[in-house]
């Protein structure tokens, strides 16, 4: 089981720059890539993407590379820069007699009516060696979303505990709830009459009363749900979706259950199962 937030990062030295790769994930329905990346290594960007779809299914996931020049890789970018600029100004001289006698920054200003920067200094770097380093951060990053995962399969196991105790109370609870109900029929009768009830009539009221809030069927399917959802937790697979459409079944047939059996002991059993179908829900969001 993967969460669907995750974090890593990783640097490395090529040919004078410092390249750091960052990838971050959040909660989605459906995965989207998204990259900030300098325009020079814009050309890996579709084959670093088709790696990371390799792994990932679901999420929002950022990526970020920057490059950081050396002092000697940075020495010679600005000088290039410089030399680049300074031809310019020496052409336009010599076609129109304008000579120019700026300082060393002002050479460098006039980069605002050029072509950017890092068009003039963009380095050619191998992406065979770039994209090694993205897949080795990419196993970081699978690590780091197989551990909020394990936690959360901690805590849904621990939830789904619950469920079953409280369901396990309701079904151990209900049989006396009809007896309740028959007694309860037989004081309110004497009440009124102030007579010998009739048995007969007693039990078959007692029996409409059973049947109507008879919930062996919905508890029978409960059981089975809880098995599907601790199965399916177990399973360390991709099952954010699955997981989510089996804990609306429960919710469904506890519902029925609260609306079924009017008794304050069951009602309070239905909260705490609808309370930790939500908790169980939530964390359902955050799982890939």
């Amino acid at each position: 089981m993967n969460s669907m937030t995750g974090y890593a990062s990783r640097s490395f030295e090529l040919q004078g720059y410092t390249i750091l790769v960052e990838i971050k994930s959040l909660n989605n329905k459906f995965l989207d890539i998204r990259f900030r990346i300098p325009s020079s290594l814009g050309y890996l960007e579709e084959k670093l993407r088709k790696i990371l779809k390799q792994y990932v299914r679901r999420g929002k996931v950022d990526i970020f590379i920057s490059l950081t020049a050396g002092e000697g890789r940075e020495f010679a970018s600005v000088k290039l820069m410089i030399d680049k600029y300074y031809g310019i100004i020496k052409r336009i001289e010599e076609e129109t007699n304008f000579h120019f006698q700026g300082s060393l920054s002002e050479i460098i200003s006039i980069k605002e009516l050029l072509n950017p920067y890092e068009n003039i200094v963009s380095p050619e770097l191998p992406g065979e060696t770039i994209e090694e380093q993205f897949s080795e951060t990419v196993k970081l990053f699978l690590k780091s979303r197989a551990g909020e995962g394990e936690n959360i399969k901690r805590d849904l196991l621990t939830y789904i505990d619950t469920i079953e105790s409280s369901v396990e109370r309701i079904e151990k609870d209900y049989p006396s709830i009809v007896d309740r109900y028959r007694l309860q029929l037989k004081d309110k009768i004497r009440e009124l009459i102030e007579d010998k009830v009739d048995e007969t009539r007693l039990l078959i009221e007692a029996g409409i009363f059973a049947n109507k809030v008879d919930i062996s069927e919905e508890i029978s399917r409960i059981c089975g749900h809880t098995k599907k959802l601790r199965a399916t937790v177990e399973k360390n697979v991709t099952c954010g979706r699955e997981l989510d459409f089996i804990t609306q079944e429960i919710n469904r047939e506890i519902n029925t259950i609260g609306s079924k059996v009017p008794d304050y002991n069951v009602a309070e059993e239905v909260i705490a199962v609808k309370t930790f179908l939500e908790k169980i829900k939530e964390q359902v969001r955050n799982i890939e």
